[in-house]
């Protein structure tokens, strides 16, 4: 196999990614996105609870392009701020949760070493569930798009398109163009183009569940934090050119249009489809769990409570698909049920609407189930009245 192919079938690979990172606000470069996509192919969790990467000169070289010479300027121009500026330490997330009422501020990555042409990286231990051994709540990227996009916007839009197609498309089971809302402010948060650089007002502003995007916009025009302040900079500088980007390289088709209050620009509407042959075999992930919950809510209140809903939908990790086809076997069943809530966790867990499985209870009379006797008895009743 010659080399050039053996490259394709490294960077056709695909990594998971934590929809919490995906949607965080913050900022990074996009050699940290990059070569966080690829230290996902060879990530452990050390005996301090750290997500170590290494990533070796091979891949390293392909990332930059480098066929020959030493890989150590590269390396130094990542890791040390007097060489470039911005360095993969510059990788920082703000993360709400809005149910603890809390917002947390992570510097992504702590540490990294270069030895012997191999880059370790090490992720700080708070976002370890969030990087690795991920079974829900995930979006599957492209290896190959990630590393084919030079600017960081549109490294950040490719992820967060992509994480909101993919749930669409998982909830509604339909494909196809689809379109979705982001406030300009928000959108601008999210790409890192405004950052709450440290300024208590707007810190305060983005712990409450419904900011007020124009007062945090405001504050960060006064502190000079951000970046594009009118629109028509930040939609050539910024959407314009990720667009054409995310066209050309990815397996995205993306459009925009701006939202307008007035004459004002309040918003933009993304209209999203996937290329057609792009779509990953691997299956779509549940993306927000409290969405998903509300869908079996509505679904199944008539015959649970709201506790067993959720023991359902722990049981079917959040796979609305597997929780209808298996309510609609149970009611569709033709004999008295006793404890609902086993049955259609059993029927879950077993797949009995696939009919690939023997049913819990059997249909048949039990009398059906022996094997019929074949013997000739009048013969047994001669041999009888013989003895």
């Amino acid at each position: 196999m010659s080399d050039k192919k053996r490259d394709q079938l490294v960077v056709s690979r695909s990594y998971r990614k934590s929809n919490e990172l995906i949607n965080a606000m913050g900022k990074g470069t996009a050699l940290s996105q990059k070569l966080f996509a690829i230290g996902m192919q060879n990530m452990k969790v050390d005996d301090t609870n750290n997500v170590v990467a290494t990533i070796y000169g091979s891949e390293l070289r392909k990332m930059f392009k480098s066929t020959s010479g030493s890989l150590y300027e590269h390396i130094e121009a990542l890791c040390d701020r007097q060489v470039k500026g911005q360095t993969i330490f510059d990788w920082n997330l703000l993360m709400k949760d809005k149910e603890k009422g809390k917002i947390e501020a992570h510097q992504v990555v702590t540490d990294a070493s270069f030895k012997d042409g191999t880059l370790t990286l090490r992720y700080n231990n708070s976002l370890t569930d969030k990087i690795i051994n991920l079974q829900k709540n995930y979006t599957v990227l492209s290896l190959s798009d990630t590393l084919s996009l030079k600017s960081v916007y549109s490294l950040r839009l490719y992820e967060m398109l992509k994480s909101a197609y993919d749930y669409k498309a998982y909830v509604t089971k339909e494909t196809g163009e689809q379109a979705f809302d982001y406030n300009l402010t928000e959108l601008k948060l999210e790409l890192g183009i405004i950052t709450s650089g440290g300024v208590k007002e707007i810190k305060n502003e983005l712990e409450k569940e419904l900011p007020d995007y124009d007062k945090i916009e405001a504050l960060a025009d006064k502190n000079d934090l951000n970046k594009y302040k009118e629109y028509k900079i930040f939609n050539r500088n910024v959407l314009s050119k990720a667009k054409a980007e995310l066209n050309k390289k990815t397996s995205l088709e993306v459009d925009y249009e701006p939202i307008k209050n007035g004459r004002k620009t309040a918003g933009i509407r993304f209209f999203v489809n996937q290329k057609e042959g792009s779509v990953p075999k691997e299956k779509l992930s549940v993306i927000n769990k409290d969405e998903i919950l509300d869908e079996l809510i509505d679904l199944l209140h008539d015959d649970f409570k709201i506790k067993e809903i959720r023991e359902i939908a722990e049981t079917a990790e959040y796979d609305l698909e597997k929780v209808r086809k298996s309510y609609n076997y149970m009611l569709s069943y033709d004999k008295t049920i006793d404890v609902p809530i086993a049955f259609i966790k059993d029927c879950i867990k077993n797949e009995y609407y696939a009919q690939k499985a023997k049913p819990m209870y059997s249909k048949k009379n039990t009398f059906n189930n022996f094997e019929q006797n074949h013997d000739n008895f009048e013969d047994l009743e001669k041999i009888l009245l013989d003895n």
